[in-house]
């Protein structure tokens, strides 16, 4: 009996420790810690997790699954997206995060908006400082709050995936200066709208928002892919 119930209960930890090494790994591609050139490769991280190998694999085929992550010969990279594609994604995100923002902002308290504002204020602070990696992670932190906020957890899952799918585009675009200045004025804007509580205004913010970031990433990505013309 007693082995029965130790069978049930290491069956009941393996999923759990999936979930864990999924959950790790997808955080840092949201924090950009995962670059462009990064492999990740199963036996690595289950060292570093101290952990097997095979929750490992299962975290990484279920990010590739879900389209995040792209198997080479040697481990998983980032998938990288056609400009075709990557349209579509943004057109998926301009449908749904307007809606989705006003329906949180219905549910917004005041540890939300105190968590918004601080993401706000970190990311404006790395901005100034020309900090990257800090930008991109109160960026991630920013989105994530007001995301909780939305009702429908199914919405906020599928918005959050599409969101990641961009990943590649935000490592190549972020490095610049005046597109941290727009994506910065937008959730300037995002947070002004929820501390008003008029869930109109936050539909129309988050939907400018939206706007503006697909222009700059799909912008920046055409550019990074198309050949140069003086090499035509």
């Amino acid at each position: 009996m007693k082995s029965k119930n130790k069978n049930i209960s290491n069956e009941a930890r393996k999923p759990n420790l999936r979930e864990r090494v999924y959950g790790i790994v997808r955080q840092r591609i949201q924090m950009g810690l995962i670059r462009l050139d990064d492999r990740l490769v199963d036996h690595d991280i289950a060292q570093e997790m101290h952990v097997s190998r095979m929750p490992v694999r299962e975290a990484l085929m279920q990010l590739k699954s879900e389209g995040l992550l792209e198997g080479t010969a040697r481990g998983f990279v980032l998938r990288r997206f056609t400009l075709a594609e990557m349209n579509e994604i943004f057109e998926i995100r301009t449908l749904l995060e307007p809606a989705a923002a006003a329906s949180a902002s219905v549910h917004a308290d005041p540890k939300g908006l105190s968590d918004m504002k601080s993401a706000l204020e970190h990311a404006e602070a790395a901005h100034a400082a020309g900090d990257l990696d800090e930008f991109m992670r109160s960026n991630a932190q920013f989105r994530w709050v007001w995301l909780t906020m939305v009702p429908n957890r199914e919405l906020a899952g599928t918005i959050s995936r599409y969101i990641d799918h961009v990943q590649v585009v935000r490592l190549v675009t972020m490095g610049d200066q005046e597109v941290r200045s727009i994506i910065l004025d937008g959730m300037r804007g995002l947070y002004e709208a929820f501390l008003s509580g008029d869930t109109e205004l936050v539909r129309a913010r988050m939907l400018g928002h939206a706007r503006a970031a697909a222009a700059c990433y799909y912008n920046a990505y055409q550019r990074m892919l198309e050949p140069r013309a003086d090499a035509v």
